[in-house]
Formats: structure tokens, C-alpha cells, sequence
């Protein structure tokens, strides 16, 4: 397995990806919220986004629980068991601690 160089703070991973709506799948494992600026990284994936909208089944939500399976529009093309990590949070600013999350 491939290591990453990332800060922050794992929160799940991609199962599923489609393309017609540019959106994944992705299993928590911790909380993830609107606004929160991620980094999506795996063998051929590495970038960064804000999340701008979370569904669970079809309903909008402001954040996702661990345990939950998400929907996320993503902006790039990601595959299953793509990390998802946290690098910060609207409330927190780039460079604070996220392990209090």
C-alpha cells in the first residue's frame, strides 16, 4: 500500500463513483460537513476540494456521521478506496488541529 504525504485527518472512503453525475460514494468514519475543505487521495488520485452539498439517500444534509454512506459531488474523477481526508474546516482555519473534531 501507497502512503500518502497529507495532513488532516481521515474521515472515510470512496466506494463508488459516477461519472454521469460526478458524484461518490463515500463510507465515514468520521463526521464530514459542508464547507469542509478536503483532500481526495489514492494511487491515482490527489486533490483538493471544498465540500459544497452531502446527501444521504436523496436528502440534502449539512453533515455526515460516521457509520453513514454518503453522496458527494466531487470535481474530479475519484475510484474506490480513494481516502478521504479532512485538511480543515471553515471554523478552524488551515493550519488548527482537527483531531478534536
Amino acid at each position: 500500500m501507497t502512503e500518502f504525504q497529507v495532513q488532516g485527518i481521515k474521515v472515510g472512503n470512496v466506494e463508488e463513483f459516477r461519472w454521469r453525475f460526478m458524484d461518490a460514494l463515500i463510507r465515514l468514519d468520521m463526521s464530514l460537513r459542508v464547507g469542509d475543505k478536503v483532500q481526495i487521495v489514492g494511487p491515482d488520485t490527489d486533490f483538493r476540494q471544498t465540500i459544497r452539498q452531502i446527501r444521504v439517500y436523496h436528502e440534502k444534509v449539512k453533515r455526515g456521521k460516521p457509520g453513514q454512506r454518503v453522496w458527494v459531488p466531487v470535481e474530479e474523477h475519484v475510484r474506490p478506496g480513494d481516502a478521504v481526508v479532512v485538511i480543515s474546516r471553515p471554523e478552524e482555519g488551515p493550519r488548527q488541529r482537527l483531531g478534536s473534531a
